[in-house]
């Protein structure tokens, strides 16, 4: 699914858990593409190919799977990184994520050969024109989100999703730390979320007016104590 230029969605139809995928297809020197959370290389309970699925669903796009040169992960949790162990080992892709998030992506087998911060991010073609990262913990201590802010484009990760967040009772979770992450990304101007997982739906949601409704109903939860 085309966003916006040079911008893919993918999101998981399985039946396993595993994550929403996201391409900036042809921004790297050579034509190569980025892609952020590559999830599952086969699901844990059904055994789903996840990175299959997602280099089949590229084709149908023109886009060459074996072309993905950069893996940003917005944290390190195996359902949106592990297949990024194999496009390293087998592509050359190299792969990008918060330096709090290295030590259970490196359990996975995972090496880090960028750490991603707050600032800046841009690519060797010029498009997007610039990404800008936000470390946005909670669901992780090192989970970031990316915002585009020439397309109004967040891509959330699992700090946000319809109508909920993602969880803070895994190891390193912290839901205090979760409620700051999702009080400041609500004063971006949003027209697309594109979150981590399709609970409740698609998990893409398009339109500013709907996308502020999910974070005032979100933050509703927030404060009455049930997130």
């Amino acid at each position: 699914m085309k966003i916006s230029d040079c911008l893919y969605a993918y999101p998981w139809r399985g039946n396993d858990n595993n994550c929403n995928s996201y391409l900036f297809a042809g921004v790297l020197k050579g034509n190569r593409h980025v892609v952020v959370d590559p999830g599952h290389l086969v699901t844990p309970a059904y055994q789903e190919p996840g990175l299959e699925r997602l280099f089949s669903e590229m084709s149908r796009d023109g886009i060459d799977g074996s072309q993905i040169g950069l893996a940003i992960l917005t944290h390190g949790h195996p359902d949106h990184c592990e297949a990024a162990v194999i496009l390293r080992q087998e592509y050359d892709a190299l792969t990008a994520l918060h330096e709090a998030d290295e030590p259970v992506f490196k359990m996975l087998g995972g090496k880090a050969d960028l750490f991603l911060d707050e600032g800046e991010l841009s690519f060797d073609s010029g498009k997007p024109a610039k990404l800008q990262v936000y470390h946005s913990p909670g669901h992780t201590p090192g989970h970031v989100t990316l915002y585009w802010p020439e397309q109004k484009v967040l891509i959330a990760g699992d700090c946000i999703f319809y109508r909920s967040t993602g969880r803070t009772d895994f190891p390193g979770g912290d839901a205090r730390s979760l409620q700051q992450s999702v009080a400041r990304l609500s004063g971006l101007d949003v027209e697309w979320l594109l979150c981590g997982h399709a609970y409740g739906n698609s998990g893409i949601l398009k339109g500013k007016e709907g996308i502020r409704e999910n974070f005032r109903f979100i933050q509703s939860f927030f404060g009455s104590g049930a997130l």
